[in-house]
């Protein structure tokens, strides 16, 4: 039985014109006034359902439900099945599964029993779609292809070109944007060929966010940009808000921020005004990655909860395992590796359970290098193995360069050099096709390190020159400040919103002139005061910065005088003369070199506010060696660091251990003949790294006898005004104990650290 679709010509070409719902909607209710049969009325009130679809649910309902009760009064199940199928996709819309299921099945039945194809299509259609934002992929394309097939048979062009469409992202979903893609490009010559400006825009929008996710970002850029210009054409605020967020996806992958938080923000807007949960999340989404990546671990936490609140909220399975996701990859950024490991594994369970390819590869190399930081080298290498694996088989460019980078940098760890620098150069390459600065940095930064590994010091300049070029380009200060400016134009604009919204609310209409004036000189008095006040304060803490800061340069200069007095540099040259007048060049040599290493370290540490814990380390073991040179009586010195304590990671200000150490050998075991010993150890508390050294000499009250009465140290000194200038201009607590002990004495620092 076939379907009446007598719809006057007129009104067809008014719906291609105009593309307004409005003008749509009003069109139809004209249509209803004309004398028209009662299946053409029928067939008026499910088009008036589809128009409300959008953005009235109860209006969808209401002309759906008149089309149920004429279709049964005159018996026609066409007019029947369409209108429950309208319903169903209200309710799809609205996250209400379980309605949308039972009238889709209703559908079907219905269709199937009256012959009505179409119908069946559109059913199966639905179906379709449900499986898919549920997340159920293999059922979903079982549904697309019975109703592609019924859609070919009735020769209806337009169905095919959804269902492609549809076809298309469910590909997507699952992380094959390559079949995707393949599906989108007939989707989008069926568009062209129909010539429907909408449908021909979303195409686009699609294919540009294939291109986006397969990293190719011109041709995405591109194609998105024809998307944008028929959407503004059509004043289609929904769909002008999607391509927004895809466009900030790729400024945001191309190190853009300060473009894509611009897009992102705007898209945001423009959803808030539109509502729907659906719509906006993925804006908010994005919105978290450009804080991840600036570094605001916080506000990216505070926006991907809100995302996984609402995913959990609507049942979107999907969506729920990339917050998983992007939640775990914060906390690996904070370093909280337990935390990140567990909203890793939660994801990868969902992504395995979908069958999300992409998902899955993500989620193996953030599980990766959750075990690379460990130092569980195996685990790690498992991992990102499997995520490279799936990254290189589904076209996804910038994760493979990730994971190249994640395992260059452990097989270089693992002296496997010719190995790190195969998989650092390609991934370099991958990184640059595709415009990845920050991946290009940090491989480049280690690819330097195995060069150098391998003696080819030509290639290690080159690959270190790369990676300051990168780095400089990377977050430059011009970007920085446009991220910030655009906040602000951000929240201004916000503000100003809100606070006309507030009066237009108020109506307040009958204030009295006189009283304006007397607010308004009110107001200029106090705004007057508080800028002289301002102005007052901000000269009176810039006069005690700089007190702070010509007193640091003070303290230093003292400090260098401390470390390096001229008798430690005399004994150290006599020392290294003596050896070469015995003949010892190699002896001199050694020491000649680990002298001027010294020097260079001390002048070089003295001006920096943090140092790595290596360098510090390195440092003190070159001062121990000189001090030790040609001594009478030799003492031994160790340096302990406790285990899992990250050398390389770790910074904390410098040379706040020399001092002591100087006094543990001038007045600790200097008067010990045989077995003196000085240990410097250091170990995590908290959050504070402790610096302990010791010495088994006669101790602080016996080694204060021998020295004169009025004799003041010069390391308790310059260390107290050390940590009392750090307390003021840090904010930061520093301690230091002195503790004689029943043999020697033993000095303790809780430092501050920060990780590199």
């Amino acid at each position: 039985m076939k379907k009446i679709t007598l719809i006057i010509f007129f009104f067809l070409v008014t719906f291609n014109v105009f593309t307004q719902n409005q003008i749509k909607i009003d069109s139809l209710s004209q249509v209803l006034e004309t004398k028209i049969t009662e299946k053409e009325k029928i067939d008026i009130y499910n088009l008036l359902a589809f128009e409300y679809t959008d953005i009235d649910s109860v209006q969808t309902s209401y002309y759906a439900d008149k089309a149920i009760d004429l279709s049964a009064k005159i018996n026609y199940p066409e007019g029947t099945a369409d209108a429950y199928f309208r319903i169903g996709w209200a309710a799809m819309e609205s996250s209400n599964y379980t309605k949308a299921n039972n009238l889709y099945l209703k559908v079907l039945n219905i269709s199937k029993t009256s012959l009505y194809s179409e119908g069946e299509a559109n059913a199966y259609n639905g179906l379709g779609n449900l499986h898919n934002y549920q997340g159920n992929a293999d059922q979903a394309l079982e549904f697309f292809k019975k109703s592609l097939e019924i859609y070919k048979k009735l020769g209806d062009k337009k169905g095919q070109r959804d269902l492609y469409s549809n076809i298309g992202v469910l590909y997507k979903r699952k992380g094959d944007y390559t079949k995707a893609l393949e599906y989108y490009f007939k989707a989008l010559e069926l568009a062209k060929e129909l010539g429907h400006k909408k449908e021909l825009a979303k195409r686009y929008g699609n294919i540009g966010l294939a291109y986006t996710w397969l990293g190719e970002y011109p041709k995405a850029l591109e194609y998105n940009l024809e998307a944008l210009k028929i959407f503004k054409e059509l004043g289609d605020k929904k769909n002008i808000a999607s391509i927004l967020n895809n466009n900030g996806m790729i400024y945001y992958n191309q190190g853009e921020y300060p473009l894509a938080l611009e897009q992102f923000l705007k898209s945001t807007e423009i959803k808030k005004q539109l509502g729907g949960k659906r719509e906006i999340v993925n804006s908010l989404n994005n919105i978290g990655f450009i804080y991840e990546t600036q570094g605001n671990y916080t506000e990216a936490l505070k926006y991907f909860l809100e995302c996984l609140t609402i995913h959990k909220d609507i049942g979107d399975q999907p969506g729920v395992a990339y917050d998983y996701l992007s939640v775990g990859n914060v906390y690996f950024k904070q370093k909280d590796f337990t935390k990140a490991l567990d909203f890793s594994l939660k994801s990868t369970e969902i992504a395995k359970k979908l069958d999300i390819e992409h998902l899955k590869a993500s989620n193996y190399c953030l599980t990766g290098g959750i075990y690379a930081h460990q130092k569980k080298n195996k685990e790690a290498l498992k991992y990102l193995n499997q995520g490279l694996s799936i990254s290189q088989k589904i076209g996804e460019k910038s994760l493979s360069a990730t994971a190249m980078s994640t395992l260059g940098k452990i097989q270089y760890e693992l002296k496997n050099y010719d190995l790190a620098k195969d998989i650092l150069t390609n991934g370099i390459s991958l990184a640059q096709e595709i415009g990845s600065p920050a991946i290009i940095r940090d491989s480049s930064e280690i690819l330097a390190k195995v060069q150098k590994a391998l003696g080819n010091h030509k290639a290690a300049l080159e690959s270190y020159q790369l990676y300051h070029a990168t780095y400089d380009s990377l977050l430059g200060e011009e970007k920085s400040k446009q991220l910030s400016q655009l906040q602000i134009q951000y929240e201004t604009e916000k503000k100003e919103q809100e606070i006309k919204s507030l009066a237009q609310q108020a109506s307040i209409q009958s204030l009295e002139l006189k009283q304006a004036n007397f607010n308004k000189t009110i107001f200029g008095i106090v705004s007057v005061v508080l800028l002289l006040l301002g102005l007052v304060l901000y000269l009176v803490n810039r006069q005690k910065r700089l007190a702070l800061q010509q007193r640091a340069q003070d303290i230093e200069q003292n400090l260098l005088r401390v470390q390096m007095n001229p008798h430690f540099i005399f004994n150290a040259m006599t020392s290294i003369q003596d050896y070469m007048n015995q003949g010892n060049a190699k002896q001199a040599s050694l020491y000649l070199v680990k002298f001027s290493k010294l020097i260079r370290q001390v002048l070089d540490n003295s001006r920096s506010e943090f140092i790595s814990l290596d360098q510090e380390i390195n440092m003190l073991d070159n001062y121990l060696s000189i001090q030790n040179l040609k001594r009478d009586h030799p003492f031994t010195f160790k340096i302990e660091i406790e285990e899992d304590l990250d050398v390389d990671e770790i910074a904390i200000p410098p040379m706040f251990a020399q001092p002591f150490i100087e006094n543990a050998i001038e007045h600790g075991v200097a008067n010990i003949k045989e077995g003196a010993t000085i240990t410097i150890h250091f170990s995590m508390e908290g959050d504070h790294l402790v610096l302990k050294i010791l010495d088994n000499g006669s101790g602080i009250e016996e080694a204060m006898k021998i020295k004169r009465k009025d004799h003041v140290s010069h390391a308790i000194k310059i260390t107290e005004e050390r940590i009392d200038l750090y307390r003021k201009m840090r904010k930061k607590k520093i301690a230091f104990d002195i503790q004689d002990l029943s043999q020697g004495t033993q000095v303790t620092f809780n430092l501050p650290f920060q990780y590199l």
